[in-house]
């Protein structure tokens, strides 16, 4: 049962887990790019941002369900577009995580978030599923470079080129009656 639906703005709850899902994200991502060291601040960070992530991950898929969302707006491809846009992030906002997290498990290691809590890894080390979790996390990594700049790039164009307001309409800023 949708509570409401926005009709032209995101709801703040929405606008407020993009803004933390975006930062927790780029941060997790700038950590990598200094190869910290396992079990360093930096790479605990990186795992505890990951797992930050996931939960709002699962809290937007809710919240969407509950609250819902205004329409897309534009021609049919550009709908198109950004649907396929928002369906890979939601896979990457996904994916990531659980890959790296699985990486932790499967090295038998605790993943400590936040110094919080801590999510046990699994009893034995297991290879083979290290490597796959790898791979998929490799990937993943060069997928979401390209689609986190195909973001940045398709909000330039709709405030610079097309101005129809898809900036304004995420950020909720009311137009002057």
């Amino acid at each position: 049962m949708k509570v409401s639906v926005p009709t032209e703005h995101f709801s703040t709850g929405s606008k407020v887990m993009h803004i933390v899902s975006a930062i927790a994200f780029i941060v997790a991502m700038v950590i990598m790019l200094f190869e910290p060291i396992p079990d360093s601040f930096a790479f605990n960070l990186h795992q505890s941002l990951g797992v930050v992530v996931l939960v709002i991950f699962a809290a937007r898929i809710a919240w969407i369900n509950w609250v819902g969302q205004p329409p897309a707006q534009g021609t049919q491809l550009q709908k198109f577009i950004a649907h396929s846009a928002h369906l890979s992030m939601y896979a990457i906002s996904l994916g990531m995580p659980l890959s790296g997290l699985l990486i932790s498990l499967a090295k038998a290691k605790d993943t400590v978030v936040f110094g919080m809590f801590t999510i046990p890894g699994f009893a034995e080390r297991n290879s083979g599923l290290i490597e796959f979790a790898y791979q998929i996390h490799a990937f993943l990594e060069i997928f979401c470079y390209l689609l986190v700049a195909m973001h940045c790039i398709g909000t330039i164009y709709h405030q610079v080129a097309l101005k129809d307001g898809t900036l304004v309409r995420m950020m909720g800023v009311k137009k002057n009656a």
